[in-house]
């Protein structure tokens, strides 16, 4: 899958320095994978949440919850294409239980 953008990504592991190796560890995983169904999302990682239309991923024992849209690989000509995964906000659970922060971007 194609990250977008590993700059939110990398703004969280400076704020959030506990979480650092969890992000890294996160975006290595993302990276080598192409999800065609958040089915197979739950495959690696098994606490994900779909939550209208948002990919919600726990790290550091939901600590942090990071906030995705994904467009799913697919096949096309007989190939399955990349996939995208868009970062929407890297938040503390205090952050997350508001709404209106969940597609602000990474840094808070």
């Amino acid at each position: 899958m194609h990250v977008v953008t590993r700059k939110h990504l990398s703004q969280a592991e400076v704020e959030y320095p506990d979480a650092a190796r969890e992000i890294g560890a996160w975006y290595r995983i993302a990276t080598d994978v192409r999800w065609r169904s958040f089915m197979e999302v739950r495959q690696v990682f098994n606490d994900a949440d779909d939550v209208d239309g948002y990919v919600i991923f726990n790290i550091r024992r939901n600590r942090y919850m990071l906030v995705t849209i994904i467009h799913y690989a697919r096949e096309k000509a007989g190939r399955i294409t990349e996939g995208h995964i868009y970062i929407r906000s890297f938040l503390t659970h205090q952050q997350y239980d508001n709404r209106a922060n969940w597609d602000k971007g990474a840094k808070r």
